[in-house]
């Protein structure tokens, strides 16, 4: 199989438009339910072009044009805490466990230590061993639990926060 990761551009809008409901519908432990995220391309369109002249970053990754897998890295805005980003990732579940998982992070690792972040932190569901293992792979260590932080199908989950402090 034949990866690619890049920046996320402008001219991904109808591909990332297409990305977000497959994501939503077979993701187990994201944030949104099937059908409850937004997804209009001039929203889509307002995010991208919000990413790059904030300065934030995402990474997207493709196999044959398609976008399979994305992170996301959102830096604060108040100057005592602009060098914290926090991360949010999803990736395609028939492309989970394949490395693209451990690329993406890597890529917004490099973004963060050559623009000045100190700290990448992001949440996770505790029951989510497939993540937690990824993160703890690079580096991220859990500083505390979020209890019954979320709701599905009738059920509070609890939710691990985690970070890594870069070098440097």
């Amino acid at each position: 199989m034949n990866i690619e990761i890049r920046e996320r551009n402008v001219n991904d809008v109808n591909e990332f438009c297409e990305f977000l409901p497959k994501l939503d519908d077979e993701a187990e432990f994201m944030l949104f339910e099937k059908g409850e995220r937004n997804i209009s391309k001039e929203r889509i369109q307002k995010n991208i072009e919000s990413v790059i002249n904030d300065g934030d970053m995402c990474y997207v990754a493709l196999t044959n044009g398609k976008i399979i897998g994305y992170i996301i890295a959102v830096r604060e805005s108040f100057i005592r805490t602009n060098h914290v980003a926090v991360v949010v990732a999803g990736i395609l579940e028939e492309y989970c466990s394949k490395g693209i998982g451990y690329l993406l992070l890597q890529n917004i690792i490099e973004w963060a230590s050559a623009n000045k972040v100190k700290r990448l932190e992001l949440t996770v569901i505790t029951e989510n061993e497939r993540a937690i293992n990824l993160y703890k792979k690079c580096g991220f260590e859990v500083e505390g639990t979020r209890k019954a932080a979320t709701l599905k199908n009738g059920r509070y989950y609890d939710e691990f926060y985690m970070a890594k402090i870069l070098e440097g």
